[in-house]
């Protein structure tokens, strides 16, 4: 079983915000009105069922994120918070149907209980803190280009080290 998500969100100057979802595949949504951010989101999940059991199959959420460097720069911390909290679901971290089961590395695991075995997944604060970092650098990055209009491209999925995300300049 697949399930993708569609979504896209508006981030106005004028801290409005307005959200459009749907099940349907489609493409980006561009940034027409240049005093606004729009945030898209596309996500992925399997879930695999064998032998009367059920479980997570691999994920991805992109976020693409596009407007200029002045709504970027005023933006940021909007764009920030909008993003931990879709991924994270963080006013309830059991929400989230797939972000208890994003893995860290070894070097990163949660300590361990008295069991003495490591936990192999990440909190909601490394899942939080590693968004908001790179995050962080893409907008910076984006706000000091060379451009008007940038795009910030992020992917998360299942494995915290694989985190990603990078801005390129658009052309009008």
């Amino acid at each position: 079983m697949s399930i993708v998500v569609i979504c896209a969100i508006s981030l106005l100057n004028n801290n409005e915000t307005s959200g459009q979802n749907s099940s349907e595949a489609g493409g980006p949504v561009a940034a027409s009105n240049q005093s606004q951010i729009v945030l898209s989101k596309v996500a992925t999940a399997n879930t695999i069922i064998t032998n009367k059991t059920v479980f997570v199959g691999g994920f991805d959420t992109d976020y693409s994120i596009t407007g200029t460097l002045t709504n970027f720069k005023y933006s940021e911390d909007l764009i920030i918070s909008s993003i931990v909290e879709d991924f994270t679901k963080s006013e309830d971290f059991t929400k989230s149907p797939t972000v208890g089961y994003v893995m860290v590395s070894k070097s990163m695991s949660n300590s361990s209980d008295m069991t003495g075995i490591t936990n192999p997944f990440a909190s909601n604060e490394q899942i939080k803190q590693k968004i908001q970092g790179l995050l962080s650098k893409s907008i910076d990055d984006a706000i000091n280009s060379d451009t008007d209009l940038v795009e910030v491209q992020c992917s998360f999925g299942n494995n915290l080290d694989v985190f990603s995300c990078s801005s390129y300049p658009l052309v009008r």
